[in-house]
């Protein structure tokens, strides 16, 4: 592992839906000891909030953290919800149930890490930018098979 510097043009930038983000170091590049992106969190329309789904999954073997550098988030982390803003910092310990909703309006912006790596790259993989469709089981499956994650219906 070498010593380097990412700029802020630098790193792989990507689209899910109505989120996006950029993968500011990849799992290739430490060895496979951790890996950091920034994402953002697309505003939900006026009204579709009702019905909150926070996405609720864990990561058998993977920490993630969470770093909010701008906005509000509704944040789940095992049976609790709590109210995040700009400079919230979230550790999920492996096998931590957890998951997050926008209810703000605005755009929230975040630093992920993963430790160890490997979940970033399916975002490139199955990024909804991409010229050509991802070839593969859909991300949901390859996280669950590849990086032990578990999502609840």
């Amino acid at each position: 592992m070498s010593t380097c510097i990412v700029t802020a043009n630098d790193g792989l930038p990507f689209a899910d839906g109505v989120d996006r983000g950029r993968i500011i170091v990849r799992g290739a590049d430490t060895e496979g000891r951790y890996s950091l992106m920034a994402w953002i969190v697309g505003a939900a329309a006026p009204g579709d909030c009702a019905g909150i789904s926070y996405g609720a999954h864990r990561h058998h073997e993977c920490e993630e953290t969470f770093l909010i550098r701008r906005g509000r988030l509704e944040f789940l982390l095992g049976d609790e919800v709590h109210s995040l803003q700009a400079g919230d910092f979230v550790r999920v310990p492996a096998g931590t149930r957890h998951g997050y909703a926008n209810t703000s309006g605005a755009e929230v912006e975040m630093l992920v890490s993963f430790m160890p790596a490997g979940l970033e790259e399916l975002f490139v993989r199955y990024r909804t930018d991409a010229v050509v469709p991802a070839v593969g089981d859909g991300f949901v499956a390859d996280a669950t098979r590849f990086h032990a994650t578990e999502f609840e219906a």
